[in-house]
């Protein structure tokens, strides 16, 4: 149809930045509320469809959601797409959940990837396994004076190796603090641990990855690794 129009990814949201959730509250007809982000990435439990509770990472708004809403795009206030609604807490008011634009953007284009890739035996999404195991420690905010804008900073250290995992082969150590993720050329800085999750998804057969980090005073690149087909995980 001619008057159906592509959603365009922002570039990231910040708390307390504006955002408008479209969708179809009470299966009434289409539905504009407006609210902030009031949490840029928290982890709810949501109960699935097989009746088990599972943990899932979540942007926190206060902007009103409905039965109906769930599904329906977040945006900002230049119309571009930050999440999609999903999740409401049902005994505080304007405590609403979103799926965060790393995680939608990055299934979204991952979906498309395999879909087109010529192989039918390839169906959904895929990520590969690091095989490491991280923690969370100095969690501060900071504030960049540039875009007026902050975010939740953590500092990201490996604290067990898979043995014969993609993380041993680029060698990583325990104690090691993981400052970016290379991807392809391409370098995603690591603020918090769900960033790797999130450029997981980016990863395709052949990229050669590798990362940044900090081993005692010293800053250094790690081992690179091809990623291979094997390597692919079909996410659940």
């Amino acid at each position: 149809r001619e008057d159906i129009v592509a959603a365009e990814f922002a570039d990231g949201y910040a708390v307390g930045e504006t955002c408008f959730a479209v969708g179809n509250a009470e299966g009434e007809g289409l539905s504009v509320t407006q609210g902030i982000v009031s949490v840029d990435g928290e982890y709810i439990a949501l109960d699935d469809i097989d009746g088990t509770a599972r943990s899932y990472r979540s942007v926190r708004i206060d902007t009103a959601i409905y039965p109906g809403n769930s599904g329906g795009g977040l945006f900002n206030a230049e119309g571009k797409l930050i999440g999609i609604t999903n999740a409401g807490e049902g005994t505080d008011q304007n405590i609403n959940y979103a799926i965060p634009l790393g995680i939608v953007r990055g299934v979204a284009d991952n979906l498309c990837f395999y879909y087109a890739d010529g192989d039918s035996a390839t169906q959904g999404a895929y990520k590969i396994t690091l095989g490491v195991t991280v923690t969370s420690s100095g969690t501060k905010y900071v504030y960049d004076a540039a875009s007026g804008t902050g975010r939740m900073v953590s500092e990201i250290t490996v604290s067990e190796i898979s043995s014969g995992s993609i993380a041993a082969s680029l060698g990583l150590q325990e104690g090691d603090v993981l400052t970016a993720m290379r991807i392809g050329g391409a370098d995603t800085p690591i603020y918090c641990n769900y960033d790797i999750g999130d450029a997981l998804y980016t990863v395709r057969v052949g990229d050669e990855i590798s990362f940044t980090l900090m081993r005692g005073e010293e800053t250094m690149q790690s081992a690179a690794y091809t990623v291979q087909a094997a390597d692919l995980v079909a996410v659940e």
